[in-house]
């Protein structure tokens, strides 16, 4: 079952926890990036840094996330994307859960990574360095049409989708030796 990004926002509000949506996935698909592939409530709880401990329907919340992102992850369509909300709502919206997602992937990356940091493919930490840099992107280019904003963002959010797919076959075992894939590191079409 594909992830709802209202329908989680919803929920997470009911319980108070203030953390968006696009952050946790991308907290959860950096951890599942990051060799294991394993979902840990615990450590997911520390990055998102949720003080109090999930309840029930929270922690339910974040496995079937992770569940929906280690399948999508597997899929051999490239069935992976980062949630965020629908392409129906405001671009301003979508450009910060973006953002948020960015960030988020890199701290749940940071958080799971047990290997030597030289262990690490130089492929990996060019897509952590972009991801730091689209995180930072929290307006829209103003010296750009509407629909230039839209294609740019289109093709990060194409970046970003890609990206994530060539780190986690990276970094997990189950791919090991299976050779890189590549993704296009967009112009600096990021404001």
């Amino acid at each position: 079952m594909a992830a709802d990004y209202a329908m989680a926002a919803e929920l997470l509000a009911a319980h108070h926890i203030s953390t968006p949506v696009a952050e946790i996935h991308g907290v959860l698909s950096g951890q599942m990036c990051a060799d294991s592939c394993a979902f840990d409530l615990a450590l997911s709880l520390k990055v998102l840094e949720i003080e109090n401990e999930a309840d029930e329907v929270v922690a339910s919340l974040l496995k079937m996330l992770a569940d929906d992102i280690l399948a999508q992850l597997q899929a051999e369509n490239y069935a992976f994307s980062p949630l965020i909300p629908d392409e129906d709502e405001e671009f301003g919206q979508r450009l910060k859960a973006l953002s948020q997602w960015c960030d988020g992937f890199n701290a749940g990356f940071a958080g799971a990574w047990v290997r030597d940091d030289a262990a690490m493919s130089e492929e990996t930490r060019e897509v952590l360095n972009d991801f730091s840099r689209i995180a930072l992107v929290d307006q829209e280019d103003e010296d750009v049409s509407e629909t230039e904003n839209e294609v740019n963002f289109m093709e990060i959010e194409e970046y970003v989708r890609m990206a994530a797919i060539t780190v986690f076959v990276q970094n997990t075992e189950q791919y090991a030796g299976s050779g890189p894939l590549s993704v296009e590191i967009p112009g600096d079409n990021i404001h």
